[in-house]
């Protein structure tokens, strides 16, 4: 009797780095690499977010026998802005608890629970530690803003936040590049 098997494995470690290291045995990663595709993390395709989430909404909506609700004008916003540490996983499963909890006939941004701290957004390591003060501080701003901005998308509800004008807070996302379209000011 002849068994053909193939195997799909999924990994976000760099197997290769751990074949060179010592960390991860060689003839099986030469075994298992026959087809490597590269699936970028979630937060690197803001575009797949909302087609996912409308993926996982009708899913889920259909295995519950629950009319499918409407998705907030501003739900995109908001989960496009958040990292996803999780990736696809995360989404889905965040999608999943909020249908099971969700009252009424509209899915809003605040019915998707979203961890407050975005660890994945805030620079760490060595690589966080290079160039001038002046670079690490920019840095670390550009980090917190980005993470509050997902949780308060208002300017001013921002600027309240951080005990600064609204002015300053506008100032600085356009600087930094994370500020919508002037009108949202």
């Amino acid at each position: 009797m002849h068994v053909d098997v193939r195997v799909i494995c999924a990994t976000q470690k760099n197997l290769i780095e751990l074949v060179q290291k010592g960390l991860f045995r060689e003839d099986l990663y030469y075994r298992l690499n026959v087809l490597t595709l590269y699936l970028p993390p979630l937060r690197d395709c803001p575009q797949d977010i909302m087609p996912l989430t409308e993926l996982f909404v009708a899913r889920f909506a259909d295995e519950q026998g629950i009319p499918r609700p409407k998705l907030s004008g501003d739900l995109s916003t908001v989960l496009t802005r958040y990292s996803w540490p999780g990736n696809v996983r995360q989404l889905k499963n965040a999608v999943y608890r909020a249908l099971t909890q969700l009252e009424g006939f509209e899915l809003r941004p605040q019915d998707i629970l979203l961890p407050d701290h975005d660890v994945a957004s805030l620079p760490v390591g060595e690589e966080a530690m290079e160039g001038s003060l002046d670079d690490i501080t920019r840095r670390f701003e550009r980090s917190v803003l980005t993470q509050l901005y997902r949780s308060y998308p208002s300017t001013r509800k921002l600027a309240k936040r951080l005990g600064v004008s609204h002015t300053a807070i506008a100032n600085k996302l356009r600087e930094y590049g994370l500020s919508q379209k002037k009108g949202d000011e």
